[in-house]
C-alpha cells in the first residue's frame, strides 16, 4: 500500500535557503544583501560593542547545522555596574539574513523573571542587560534557520 507523503513548500524553501547559506558560507562570500551598510555594520559588531563600555565576555554557546556555525549567543558582565549582558550574533552564513532571533537573561532571586529580546533580525537580537551583582545569572538565546530552531539555555551559573 502506498501512502502520499505530504510535502510542504515551506519546508522545501527553507531547505534551499540553508543549502545556499552553506554553500555561500564554504565561498566565502556575502549574500548580495549584505552589501546595506546595516549588513556591513553587523558583521563588524562585536558583542561588547553591542552590549556597551565596560562589558566583557565570559561565556558563549554557538548554534551549529551539521557544518556551519549560524549564529553564537554571548554573555558579557560589567564590574563596574554588576550588571550581565546577552547578544545572539548572527555568524558569516546568516548575517543579512532576516530570521527569527533571540537573546534573554534571567538573574536567581531579583524578583523580575525573564528579560528577553526575540524578533526577525538580520544581524543580532539584544542587547539584554540587567543587574546581577551577588546572584548566579540563568541565560541563553535562539536563532530560526532552514527547517530546525537551535535554542541554549544555561543552567544557573556564574554566580557572584
Amino acid at each position: 500500500m502506498h501512502i502520499p507523503v505530504r510535502t510542504d513548500a515551506r519546508i522545501r524553501r527553507s531547505a534551499v535557503i540553508v543549502s545556499a547559506i552553506a554553500a555561500l558560507a564554504a565561498l566565502g562570500a556575502v549574500p548580495a544583501h549584505a552589501a546595506s551598510a546595516e549588513a556591513t555594520t553587523a558583521t563588524a559588531a562585536t558583542p561588547a560593542g553591542i552590549c556597551g563600555s565596560g562589558y566583557t565576555q565570559i561565556d558563549s554557546h554557538a548554534f551549529r547545522n551539521s557544518t556551519t556555525e549560524l549564529a553564537r549567543v554571548y554573555l558579557l558582565y560589567n564590574a563596574s555596574t554588576k550588571s550581565n549582558c546577552v547578544v545572539t550574533l548572527h555568524s558569516a552564513s546568516t548575517s543579512g539574513f532576516a530570521l527569527p532571533t533571540g537573546a534573554w537573561l534571567d538573574v536567581d532571586g531579583d524578583g523580575k523573571g525573564q528579560a528577553k529580546d526575540q524578533g526577525t533580525y538580520s544581524s543580532y537580537a539584544g542587547p539584554v542587560r540587567l543587574a546581577a551583582g551577588g546572584r548566579c545569572v540563568k541565560w541563553g538565546g535562539m536563532i530560526e534557520a532552514g527547517v530546525g530552531t537551535y535554542t541554549y539555555t544555561s543552567p544557573w551559573e556564574h554566580c557572584g
